[in-house]
């Protein structure tokens, strides 16, 4: 059986996803990457160290890699469908950055065009997981499966949902791990700036891409919360919240 790591949203941060998978070498344990690889919100963009990172980690790691809005967007521009820089200004800048670096962006768009939306495992107790970068619809957790397997959305609609979330009428995020209720399996996101630990939810964004954001990592058979800076690094244990 596999030991995974939870990786947060990137966001671009190359030094800090160093740091992240180098505790996953030393620990052998398999990243699981929740989306948003791409897209800095600071001065400090990585986008090609990162995605050469990202690259080495599936071949020699095993990683999976999950899709997300900012990969979705970034896959509309490189499928000539651009948003306005006004609402996506810093996927505006990705893609600069991948063409000045050279990238073949056909190998590009036919990877983000392959990435799966959800990813369900098992921990050592063999408790399920369900992992979409913003939410993983309970309609594709299989209880009586015991391998781990990879999950392509059925819809548009649950696509929609697993990279940008669930809204309420008045198209506004709706805070799914706040909710009481006592699964017999744990949703794991990242995509809501925030970190929250609990029995039924695990979300893992501490705001990388900001100037004081760091990159959060989730060992789930040890249980441990970790959050990784080329500033600070810290490692606490996770704790119900």
């Amino acid at each position: 059986m596999k030991n995974y790591l939870l990786i947060g949203d990137i966001h671009s941060q190359g030094s800090d996803l160093a740091l992240v998978l180098k505790h996953a070498k030393s620990l052998n344990l398999t990243p699981i990457f929740l989306g948003d690889l791409f897209d800095s919100r600071c001065d400090n963009s990585e986008t090609i160290y990162v995605w050469n990172q990202v690259k080495v980690a599936q071949t020699e790691l095993g990683a999976i890699v999950l899709n997300s809005n900012h990969q979705e967007r970034l896959l509309s521009h490189l499928k000539g469908d651009p948003e306005s820089p006004s609402i996506a200004s810093e996927t505006w800048r990705t893609h600069a950055e991948f063409e000045e670096a050279g990238v073949d962006l056909n190998e590009l768009t036919t990877w983000l065009g392959g990435l799966p939306d959800g990813f369900v495992f098992r921990d050592s107790n063999g408790v399920q997981y369900g992992c979409a970068h913003a939410y993983f619809p309970s309609r594709y957790i299989h209880p009586d499966t015991a391998e781990d397997y990879i999950v392509y959305a059925a819809s548009d609609h649950d696509k929609q949902s697993m990279a940008w979330g669930p809204y309420d009428h008045r198209h506004r995020r709706i805070k799914w791990w706040r909710e009481t209720f006592l699964p017999q399996w744990i949703r794991c996101a990242g995509h809501y700036h925030v970190v929250h630990v609990d029995q039924s939810s695990i979300v893992l964004d501490a705001n990388a891409g900001f100037h004081d954001g760091k990159i959060p990592a989730y060992n789930v058979n040890a249980k441990e919360l970790v959050y990784f800076s080329t500033s600070d690094t810290q490692s606490t244990k996770a704790t119900e919240s």
